[in-house]
C-alpha cells in the first residue's frame, strides 16, 4: 500500500535520540516504527501495549505482619516530612522517561 500520508510531530529530544538508537539497533526508521505501531493500533482496536507509570520499586510482603510493618515504616516517613510533592514527582518522571 503505498504511503501518502506525513505525520508532524512533536516530542521530547532525550525520547527522538534513545528511540532511535533502540531502532537502529532493530534495523528499522523512526518511520517504519511509528507505522508499525499505527498497523497495530489498527489490527487490536487500541494501544497494543500496557500503559502504566514505571514504579521506582515493588513492596513485596510475604505476611500481614510484614505488610504492617511496612506500612507502619511508611506512615513514620509521612509524620517525619519525608515525601515529595506530585508536581515534584511528575517534573522527575517527565525529565527521566520523557511522559
Amino acid at each position: 500500500m503505498p504511503k501518502t500520508e506525513t505525520l508532524h510531530i512533536r516530542v521530547n529530544e532525550n525520547v527522538k535520540h534513545n528511540a532511535e538508537e533502540t531502532l537502529e539497533l532493530l534495523g528499522l526508521s523512526i518511520s517504519e516504527a511509528v507505522n508499525m505501531f499505527l498497523c497495530q493500533v489498527n489490527l487490536t482496536g487500541g494501544i497494543p501495549f500496557d500503559v502504566k507509570i514505571p514504579a521506582p520499586e515493588r513492596v513485596i510482603v510475604n505476611s500481614s505482619y510484614e505488610l504492617s510493618q511496612k506500612l507502619s515504616e511508611a506512615m513514620e516517613d509521612v509524620k517525619k516530612g519525608k515525601t515529595v510533592p506530585a508536581d515534584e514527582v511528575f517534573k522527575r518522571l517527565e525529565e527521566k522517561y520523557g511522559i
